[in-house]
């Protein structure tokens, strides 16, 4: 699936490239931003602290014919960090959101905009961890290796310059997660998700 993903943000990103000398719709550009990860789980025994991470990656505008609407593309390098039970946990994904905007005018070379849409993230590098917790025992970490999830936002647009604010809302759960002292009777569970709250800035080329 990681594989798959990468292909299709490499394709399309191919394609606007391509087309961008021949056709204003498409717009290429980079995008790059702070997240601020709402790490939850569903056990008391966890306590979870939220995190500053960062994401950056290659972005796709594409103007559709009709009034105000677009629909934008990335592939977004993301690196999420929460810190649970005092120890720091990292999570890195390839993110693809696929977002439809509606923008009014604010001149020529401005405009403000609203978008939602959904995304699918891929986790990068190893889906598991393990360590020892002096209070819980052995905790054994496994993320997913894909996840979907929704984005609300909204921003500004001047000349080649975009500044937004979105939320991102998993649908489903992000991993799931057992600890205990190492008998099967003894082995808990729990689940957890990870809402982020995301402040961007792309260039446009």
């Amino acid at each position: 699936m990681r594989k798959v993903a990468f292909l299709f943000v490499a394709a399309v990103i191919w394609c606007a490239t391509t087309i961008q000398a021949q056709n204003q719709a498409f717009r290429l550009g980079v995008k790059g931003g702070l997240n601020l990860s709402e790490f939850s789980l569903k056990s008391s025994d966890f306590d979870a602290e939220n995190r500053m991470g960062f994401f950056v990656g290659p972005i796709v505008h594409i103007n559709l014919p009709f009034p105000g609407i677009g629909l934008n593309i990335a592939g977004l390098y993301n690196q999420h960090e929460y810190k649970v039970n005092h120890e720091a946990i990292k999570h890195k994904t390839l993110d693809v959101p696929l977002n439809l905007r509606y923008s009014i005018g604010l001149g020529q070379t401005a405009n403000v905009f609203v978008e939602a849409g959904p995304q699918i993230a891929f986790t990068l590098g190893d889906r598991a961890l393990r360590y020892h917790d002096n209070d819980l025992g052995d905790v054994n970490w496994h993320f997913n290796d894909s996840d979907l999830s929704a984005n609300i936002g909204g921003g500004l647009t001047f000349s080649h310059i975009q500044i937004s604010v979105s939320y991102n809302v998993p649908l489903g759960k992000t991993g799931e997660f057992e600890w205990g002292r190492g008998t099967e009777d003894q082995l808990l569970h729990t689940k957890s998700s990870t809402k982020k709250w995301q402040i961007a800035a792309a260039f446009f080329f």
